[in-house]
């Protein structure tokens, strides 16, 4: 696990451009993200302090949800916020409707990572939370959730949070439950579109360059960390990426892109197949820093 206390600098030379429309004025007044105040707390100073800041997150989080309070739901979001499970991408209009109707129950939160990227708290985990969706109930074993948190007015709220949970056969996704701005939407689609053909052309400077450290992904193989997602890009034999209904919204210094991706992959003796699936990225920073910080993956091997 990493512990950085400031997002590493790469040398991202494309994303300037991409990101000069995301940092412009038109951007800010197309989509206003809330501005980030000096931390109300003091960050903890080592890895097992973040894991036990995390741990009272996320038993904060889900209480809420069990409790079905929208009023705390809703103010433990930014403005910005997506989430993606198996369904698709949900913005935080959308996200609080769906949680106060999803049945939550007893959840048990293990496995809890966290590392600090910048002003981020990135963490992810394994939950058993007994779900249902749609009046079905979903498998009851532990999967990987990943959220990423910032401070914001003195208070920890999220950016960004994804859920592995799903039916043992994944159905096609639906669409996203939200518009976006569609020129962030492009930004943020040719943002990620850089990194994932970096991925599948074995681009490996440019794809080891725009991975932070403290860097953290859910995929079908449970939580893994830069080293692991290093390591796959090496082994892996991945189909060229196709983004489509990319939505893009900016919490601060993130960027926060969602979309349906169809990339099949081989990676040992794991076949992932080429399916339209919901995907989640969080970049930070802008121009030649931009990094990503947290990917997530529902797709997985049939």
């Amino acid at each position: 696990m990493h512990y950085t206390p400031m997002t590493s600098v790469a040398v991202i030379v494309a994303a300037s451009q991409l990101f000069a429309v995301a940092g412009s004025p038109n951007a800010t007044s197309m989509q206003t993200a809330p501005a980030a105040t000096a931390p109300a707390v003091a960050w903890p100073k080592d890895e097992a302090g973040l894991n036990t800041l995390a741990t009272g997150l996320l038993d904060g989080w889900f209480q809420k949800m069990v409790a079905k309070d929208r009023a705390a739901i809703e103010a433990g979001m930014q403005p910005n916020f997506q989430r993606i499970n198996f369904e698709g991408a949900f913005d935080r209009t959308s996200e609080v409707a769906a949680i106060t109707a999803l049945g939550v129950t007893a959840p048990t939160v293990s496995g809890v990572r966290a590392t600090r990227v910048g002003d981020a708290l990135v963490v992810t985990c394994l939950v058993k939370a007994g779900e249902s969706v749609g009046g079905k109930k979903l498998p009851s074993e532990p999967s990987p959730r990943l959220a990423v948190w910032q401070q914001v007015e003195g208070a920890w709220r999220l950016a960004a949070w994804a859920s592995l949970e799903m039916p043992a056969v994944r159905p096609a996704p639906t669409a996203p439950r939200f518009a976006g701005d569609a020129a962030m939407n492009a930004t943020g689609s040719a943002l990620l579109s850089k990194f994932l053909t970096a991925q599948h052309a074995k681009d490996l400077p440019t794809f080891d360059g725009m991975l932070a450290e403290g860097f953290q992904v859910v995929n079908f193989k449970g939580q893994k960390e830069r080293a692991d997602m290093i390591r796959g890009a090496k082994a892996a034999t991945t189909e060229a990426p196709v983004i489509a209904d990319a939505r893009t919204t900016q919490c601060g210094d993130l960027m926060i892109v969602t979309c349906t991706l169809t990339m099949g992959q081989k990676v040992g003796w794991d076949t992932v197949p080429a399916d339209p699936a919901p995907f989640l990225a969080v970049f930070q920073g802008s121009g030649a820093a931009t990094k990503v910080i947290a990917l997530a993956n529902t797709n997985k091997p049939k």
